[in-house]
């Protein structure tokens, strides 16, 4: 039925073509009636993939040597990196750089010069073309290109790039192997996929740095601790306690020694009387209860007795 209307369609609008003046054997076609939806520009993945492999992530400048990565893959010329860290005002930075604090946030790649790639020749230009997929680098290991076709990784301790195909026959490499462990391996310029396992790795590889450090200066504190002096040292050392111990013995017994003497004042100070004063007088005695004549008097009543008369 659809083909039908269609058709009937199409004749109606030849048969008004052709009053109009469309009668020299013109036969308009389908897409000249019909008047299509356009489609939304797409982006050039493989041109935007070349950009990213071979420009900075800050300045978006060519990539030149120094290079460094940093733990989300991306890549710098360490220029860019320095200039942005001595920036206090970073409102103008690109913000996929906010985990880049420090200049040990990153580190400096190891790349390996593609012999096919010719520097001194332009992106267009008669006779001086530049294929833009001709990597200035490659991988050391297989010889294939970083322009963004092949995956490739570099390991975060040392900053060696290689292919990702090349890891496992690296790993099997004793001298190699500790060098690229899984944890330490960072996927340069991963995709958007891939961006939150990139985050994930970056939070647990700091950790683990934190947690390390930690442990060392716990272990350098604790060899200090059993650090043994030389000989005088510990003479010395040892000597100490009973150098004190001395003193406090000699200091309590002089203090013992004061204690004694002052009782012994006080003693010799109350055995002396008045009595036995030749000094004073007879009537200066008998004031005292320790005279003779107060020894032998009665004592009055505990209830009438009164001190002022008795």
């Amino acid at each position: 039925t659809k083909l039908i209307l269609l058709d009937s369609l199409l004749q109606e609008i030849l048969r008004i073509a052709n009053r109009m003046g469309c009668d020299g054997g013109t036969i308009p076609t389908r897409d000249e009636l019909v008047r299509l939806k356009k489609k939304p520009e797409q982006r050039d993945k493989d041109g935007h993939r070349l950009y990213k492999w071979q420009h900075c992530a800050i300045s978006q400048e060519p990539l030149r040597k120094p290079v460094v990565g940093c733990e989300m893959g991306r890549l710098y010329n360490k220029e860019s990196v320095i200039e942005l860290l001595l920036n206090k005002d970073r409102s103008t930075a690109p913000a996929n750089t906010e985990h880049i604090e420090k200049l040990k946030d990153v580190v400096e790649l190891q790349l390996t010069s593609n012999p096919a790639f010719d520097g001194k020749k332009s992106s267009v230009g008669d006779g001086m073309y530049n294929d833009a997929l001709i990597s200035p680098w490659i991988c050391p290991i297989t010889g294939l290109e970083m322009n963004g076709r092949f995956k490739f990784v570099f390991a975060y301790s040392t900053g060696k790039v290689v292919a990702e195909r090349a890891v496992k026959v690296l790993q099997k490499d004793e001298t190699e192997a500790q060098n690229f462990k899984e944890e330490d391996l960072i996927t340069v310029n991963p995709e958007e996929e891939e961006l939150d396992l990139m985050n994930s790795k970056m939070i647990a590889r700091r950790a683990r740095v934190k947690a390390a450090k930690k442990a060392a200066k716990e272990a350098k504190k604790r060899a200090n601790g059993e650090f043994k002096a030389p000989d005088a040292v510990a003479n010395s050392s040892a000597s100490e306690p009973e150098n004190k111990k001395a003193k406090m013995e000699e200091v309590s017994a002089f203090k013992h020694q004061k204690k004694t003497s002052d009782l012994s004042k006080v003693k010799n100070n109350k055995s002396k009387s008045v009595q036995d004063d030749p000094n004073a007088s007879e009537v200066y005695k008998k004031l005292f209860s320790s005279h003779k004549s107060a020894q032998n008097l009665p004592k009055g009543n505990w209830v009438t007795f009164d001190p002022r008369y008795n």
